[in-house]
């Protein structure tokens, strides 16, 4: 920060954003100044005057913060489409800036060139992106988009899931030596050309399949890199389908966070866990022992944060309620009637015991002409108004959309719970959301970030300078981005400019596509991508390389 007044080359061209209150992204307290912006770099920021020739936008009553960074993303999958900005456009309407992406242990590269199982890479709950593969390995993708030119930056891991995928597809056997060999190498070929890390996604296929041992060969090798993991777990409920159904044994989300703790420790790897949630009502009860063993882990001095996002409901695919052994046998399966009352059993255990069913499951895209009707629609109305049972028509779902169906959770938290996640110094700022081209939307797509800022304004839970640096600085370094994040001269000129007073979430239940409130200017790499609140659709993004 320099406190003289600033005199500038008069001769060049600049763009001065001037009078905000300047919160830089460090969490340090801000202050009344101005930011100077040229070719694509923070020149200069100060509490006095700076004397330029340019753009000048007046910022008075306005905070100036760094570009938001959405640390669990998955646009990767939608970065390559033609028609990119109808997938990006909302987010950057919330501020964010750069997204994490490659989550889930789904990458959109990372994968082994001519595959035979491409199709199943091409198949999942992503595909709404329609993009043309053109590539396999990271550099591949990330050459792909530098061509292309993108509207916002992007950072990748590469998927557990994808690779694995590309090797054997989703049988469920015992790995062979010389498969894992090559989905190590892989994945280490992966980071060598970029990649943040290595994500897991152990709730869906082919993660769900994945041994102790496939997941520590795997940490080790990212610890060796010094790089990170994220990691969907196998549970983030109190039962689940993917351990044996016992009511009042341990909660099942309690095992699955342990499970990656031990990994943490053993390995030593830096963890991030993914979307910290708790579902349904008999889950809620367990947040305060999952802060604890978070709490004594990092005590111990395992390296392990969590994201969260501003609403008490997910997006997902219809089948990650049910349990490994039926996912397994897919698709045989559905014609297994001693399989299928065993299924109905667990599933009834499960909105017994945990109080979460299929009342709060909404059909957001049914993918199938039958049934896309629906759309909209939870699983338990709709049951009644076809005369089947819940369970009957929450297959049907599962069979005709070939286990593609997109879903809306409810129940994930409740209020308390969501603030809780906010102040916990762990945690770090996401959407974990992407754009669907038919359906009803994710509301995270276009609130979330909004959401953040409003909650904690209205409700106290942060002060404005720790909440941008959650979603800001303090993301950045969880990830290893060197040059962003920060408000700071000679960085990447992406910036932000919002209403602290007014920012709001206009998103319902009813309309959840709605833009925001009080983002007013978006600037990345120093392009001015939104103005007054409209897109100017400049492809100013940047591919970051985490090396």
């Amino acid at each position: 920060m320099n406190t003289a007044d600033a005199v500038i080359d008069k001769s060049a061209s600049y763009t001065l954003l001037s009078n905000g209150y300047v919160v830089d992204g460090s969490g340090n307290k801000g202050f009344k100044g101005n930011v100077l912006l040229k070719d694509g770099i923070i020149q200069e920021i100060s509490e006095r005057e700076i004397v330029v020739e340019g753009k000048e936008i007046d910022c008075e009553g306005k905070v100036i913060a760094p570009g938001f960074i959405d640390i669990h993303s998955h646009n990767d999958w939608f970065f390559p489409s033609d028609q990119q900005e109808q997938f990006i456009d909302p987010f950057i309407r919330q501020g964010i800036t750069t997204f994490i992406t490659g989550n889930c242990g789904f990458s959109a590269a990372g994968f082994k060139k001519g595959t035979q199982y491409m199709d199943k890479i091409k198949g999942n709950v992503f595909k709404a992106g329609n993009i043309d593969f053109k590539w396999s390995s990271m550099s591949e993708y990330f050459d792909y988009l530098e061509h292309k030119k993108i509207i916002a930056n992007i950072a990748m891991m590469v998927g557990h899931g994808t690779t694995r995928t590309s090797v054997r597809g989703y049988d469920a056997d015992a790995m062979q030596p010389k498969e894992m060999d090559e989905i190590l190498y892989l994945l280490d070929e992966a980071m060598e050309q970029g990649a943040a890390g290595v994500s897991f996604g152990l709730q869906y296929e082919p993660g769900i399949f994945a041994s102790q041992d496939e997941i520590l060969q795997i940490a080790g090798l990212v610890k060796r890199r010094n790089k990170i993991i994220t990691v969907h777990a196998r549970a983030l409920s109190a039962l689940s389908g993917t351990y044996p159904i016992r009511p009042f044994g341990t909660p099942h989300n309690i095992i699955a966070l342990q499970e990656l703790l031990n990994i943490a420790r053993k390995t030593g790897v830096r963890l991030q866990f993914s979307h910290l949630i708790f579902v349904g009502e008999k889950t809620w009860k367990t947040y305060e022992r999952c802060f604890k063993m978070i709490e004594d882990a990092i005590d111990d001095g395992v390296d392990i944060m969590f994201d969260t996002y501003a609403y008490s409901c997910g997006a997902s695919i219809i089948t990650v309620i049910l349990p490994e052994w039926f996912m397994a046998k897919v698709p045989e399966v559905y014609d297994d009637s001693k399989a299928l009352k065993k299924l109905r059993f667990e599933i009834s255990l499960i909105e017994k015991f945990l109080g979460f069913g299929f009342k709060d499951i909404q059909i957001t895209y049914a993918n199938h002409p039958k049934l896309n009707n629906y759309n909209g629609r939870f699983i338990h109305d709709i049951a009644e108004e076809r005369g089947l049972t819940p369970i009957e028509n929450y297959l049907d779902f599962v069979k005709k959309s070939g286990g593609e169906a997109r879903v809306l959770q409810y129940r994930y938290s409740n209020q308390q719970i969501v603030e809780a996640l906010m102040r916990h110094p762990a945690s770090l700022f996401m959407t974990d959301a992407w754009i669907e081209t038919t359906g009803v939307q994710n509301p995270s797509c276009f609130g979330c970030y909004p959401r953040f800022l409003q909650l904690a304004r209205e409700k106290s839970i942060l002060s404005l300078e720790e909440s941008v640096h959650k979603m800001t600085g303090a993301s950045a370094d969880r990830v290893g981005i060197k040059d962003r994040g920060r408000l700071k001269k000679g960085w990447a000129a992406d910036v932000t400019v919002f209403d602290w007073h007014s920012i709001k979430d206009n998103t319902s239940v009813n309309q959840t596509d709605k833009a925001p409130d009080g983002i007013e200017h978006v600037f990345i790499n120093g392009v001015h991508v939104l103005k007054e609140g409209k897109m100017t659709n400049n492809k100013a993004g940047k591919v970051i390389k985490i090396v």
